[in-house]
């Protein structure tokens, strides 16, 4: 025997001992990697560091290199393949809710574009009607469509949201607000929420219009009729839908007027001979959408009836946007934007101002954050640069996965690459199952790649042939270790 004699692991500093077997080190490599995904869980710590070895447990996406990764979902530590986006084309957005999203639709009209299937909770507001002049009217809330997990599916949606009616004018009727409308283009589904009917008014004995909600009675008249049920998604009932009944004149000398109906209650009679009825009680979304849309989160108040002329005020408006009536020879205030709320009716001979006119409707569509993204997509998942203190020429990759649907074929629909100089040479490794940590959980890994020196190591993994429901595969984990 000649040479240098090894060391009793088989090294030495000169020629290798004859008959030794090198030390296979896998088996310590995958379990210092494991050790450190239990401390990295542990710690709560997202990546750190090792001599020559990288753990990154994805607490977050800090060793994640977004720009050269493609569907990559991360949910609570665990990456996965995902398409799909939130829709697009609304007015503004509200995040005040934690966990969803809230599209605003405030516009007179546009397109949502949806990418792929989700659900929503819908709101739908048509216009409020204006209250009459000269003992007039409150005017009738905008009706209004509430229909949680509406499910949507992936193409362009038109909607309108209805203005208000117009004022009065010193000398007439209220006017109805327009219809607010949300509609399926492929097959013409439609939501319809009916605007608000305007309230009456002594001048011309003009009636109270019918509407979502009816228009207040004025002396002489009748209150408007609303609708019990707006009309809502083809085949179905409609019962998420509300409208309500104008209240009623007393019609006794003094020439009382009754409130418009709110959509959540019918408008109230005229309480006395000398004064105006209140505005109908409006819907209360604030739990769903939050208190930074409509009225605080209410929407749809009838506005209150104009008091007569040997009276001061009108009848009062509840939260969710609409009016007081005026007293005598006194107009009205336009009732709140984008709530659907009816405006006051007038006292009587209003000579300088009409009512206000009925607040605008609006549309809100809340989902889940999520809620459009679809899995079982092929992932692309490559780490952050990662230095070497000196040039590296073998690599490991080590990871925890989990066949979540379906059981992935290793090195065919589940691949892991590294690199030593900042991925302008890849190298694929052949993946082996290295054991189980959980059902349906395995633990893959390669060892001493080859790779092209250099000292920035990154990793690279891929799934393929996914499928929602079917094949999906998820990531849990990963190490990448290097040495010269």
């Amino acid at each position: 025997m000649s040479g240098k004699v090894s060391d009793n692991l088989g090294r030495s500093s000169g020629l290798v001992k004859s008959g030794v077997t090198p030390y296979d080190d896998d088996k310590v490599q995958s379990n210092i990697a494991l050790l450190g995904f239990k401390c990295a869980v542990n710690g709560s710590l997202a990546k750190y560091n090792l001599q020559d070895q990288i753990i990154d447990e994805y607490e977050d996406a800090t060793g994640i290199d977004a720009g050269n990764s493609t569907n990559e979902r991360l949910t609570a530590g665990v990456y996965d393949g995902a398409t799909g986006s939130n829709p697009t084309g609304a007015t503004s957005t509200d995040t005040s809710v934690a966990g969803y999203t809230t599209l605003v639709l405030s516009a007179a009209s546009g397109n949502i574009v949806v990418g792929s299937n989700g659900s929503v909770d819908v709101l739908v507001v048509a216009g409020g009607g204006s209250g009459g002049s000269d003992y007039g009217g409150g005017g009738g809330a905008g009706g209004l469509i509430y229909k949680a997990a509406h499910a949507l599916t992936a193409q362009t949606y038109a909607w309108v949201t209805g203005a208000g009616g117009a004022s009065s004018g010193t000398a007439g009727g209220g006017n109805n607000g327009a219809d607010s409308t949300w509609t399926d283009a492929s097959t013409n589904v439609e939501f319809t929420a009916s605007g608000g009917g305007g309230g009456a008014s002594e001048a011309g004995s003009t009636a109270a219009q019918n509407g979502g909600s009816g228009g207040g009675a004025s002396y002489h008249t009748l209150g408007g009729f609303g609708s019990e049920n707006q009309s809502g998604e083809a085949g179905d009932s409609a019962t998420y839908g509300f409208g309500n009944d104008g209240g009623a004149s007393l019609g006794s000398p003094n020439y009382p007027n009754g409130g418009g109906g709110g959509a959540g209650s019918v408008g109230a009679d005229a309480p006395s001979q000398s004064d105006g009825g209140p505005g109908g009680t409006g819907k209360n979304y604030s739990a769903i959408f939050g208190t930074a849309v409509g009225d605080s989160g209410w929407f749809a108040s009838g506005g209150g009836g104009g008091k007569a002329q040997e009276a001061t005020g009108g009848g009062t408006a509840s939260a969710g946007g609409g009016t007081a009536g005026g007293s005598d020879n006194e107009g009205t205030a336009n009732a709140d934007a984008n709530t659907g709320g009816g405006s006051g009716g007038c006292g009587r001979n209003p000579a300088s101002a009409g009512s206000g006119a009925g607040g605008s409707g609006i549309i809100l569509l809340r989902y889940a954050d999520g809620a459009f993204i679809t899995g079982g997509s092929d992932l692309t998942l490559q780490s952050a640069a990662n230095t070497a203190s000196s040039a590296a020429t073998k690599a490991d990759l080590i990871m925890l996965m989990e066949n979540a649907e379906g059981t992935a074929t290793i090195n065919t629909d589940i691949k892991g690459y590294v690199t030593a100089d900042g991925g302008s040479n890849w190298t694929e490794g052949t993946l082996v199952d290295e054991g189980t940590w959980g059902t349906n959980k395995k633990i893959l890994a390669f060892h001493d790649a080859t790779v092209t020196s250099g000292t920035d190591m990154r990793y690279k993994i891929t799934t393929h042939n996914q499928s929602e429901g079917s094949k999906e595969t998820k990531i849990h984990a990963t190490s990448i270790g290097w040495k010269a």
